[in-house]
């Protein structure tokens, strides 16, 4: 009998903690977005061209040079562009933005992750960038009519052209 006891006193306790776990993980939904808003996201990490051109070390600068230097015969610059990026939904600018390059001399790759509650349904995205200051406007160039479903997320990146997931 008092064994049968301790289990029951054992069942009220598993009982009294687990009932609240279970109301918690059921009861207030939470939504991440409205019943009618998507979600757009850009996500781009890339490297600018390179500025400037590799220039041909001669003798006499080569003797100035340390020991360790001594064989290279040109000499490139590390510098990198800054992306300049613009996304436009419908006609409307919603980022544009000029991202330099990462690294202690401007020499790494630059990135950006930006996201954007849009209204679902129909939409025109476009996606330019730029990644060579040498060149005026945008050489990478991105239009498609795109189609948002309630609580979607779209993902927009970029590897050698713009692709969306």
């Amino acid at each position: 009998m008092n064994r049968a006891l301790g289990y029951l006193g054992q069942a009220l306790c598993y009982t009294l903690f687990f009932l609240p776990l279970v109301y918690l993980s059921h009861e207030p939904t939470y939504r991440v977005l409205d019943d009618d808003t998507a979600l757009l996201k850009l996500a781009v990490r890339h490297p600018g061209k390179i500025i400037g051109e590799c220039t041909t070390t001669t003798e006499s600068g080569q003797g100035m040079r340390p020991t360790s230097m001594a064989q290279v015969t040109e000499v490139c610059p590390r510098e990198r562009s800054a992306l300049q990026l613009q996304l436009i939904l419908d006609g409307k600018t919603l980022y544009r933005d000029t991202v330099p390059a990462s690294g202690l001399h401007s020499d790494g790759i630059a990135s950006v992750y930006m996201q954007f509650e849009v209204p679902a349904g129909s939409h025109n995205l476009q996606l330019r960038m730029n990644d060579d200051e040498a060149i005026e406007g945008y050489p990478w160039q991105f239009e498609q009519d795109i189609e948002l479903q309630p609580a979607q997320v779209m993902v927009a990146n970029f590897k050698q052209g713009f692709r969306l997931q």
